[in-house]
């Protein structure tokens, strides 16, 4: 048997796959070890909340009505949210790329629990 991609009806399909598409075709599967990846999620999501605290910053004194909503301080705190979280990417792809999946989707997760925080705070308030 020739090394490539088969179809249902054992027809070569591509002879120059990548091995590993061609291990997925033989019934082999990548492999996702959570146990691997669970510290490097954890560590995205305690850097997703410290990326949260830029936004927060500006975001809290215009909830309490301490301060006129600016433009600018709310465009400076999302930007430095998003260089938090890019930074922490940048780190991880450069100190430990195999795990940097696991730790943007740590990420994503923290940062996002934040906002829904912050939703659900502002729901529950009463005026």
């Amino acid at each position: 048997l020739e090394t490539g991609i088969y179809n249902k009806r054992s027809t070569l399909v591509h002879r120059h796959a990548p091995q590993a598409l061609v291990d997925c075709g033989r019934s082999a599967m990548f492999e996702f070890d959570y146990a691997h990846h669970i510290p490097s999620i954890v560590a995205g999501v305690v850097v997703g909340l410290l990326a949260f605290a830029p936004l927060l910053v500006a975001l809290v004194p215009v909830l309490r009505r301490q301060r006129e909503a600016n433009m600018t301080v709310g465009f400076m705190g999302v930007f430095a949210s998003f260089l938090v979280l890019f930074l922490g990417v940048i780190v991880t792809y450069l100190l430990a790329r195999p795990v940097l999946v696991g730790f943007a989707s740590g990420e994503i997760i923290g940062f996002f629990l934040c906002w829904l925080a912050v939703a659900i705070a502002l729901m529950l308030k009463k005026d």
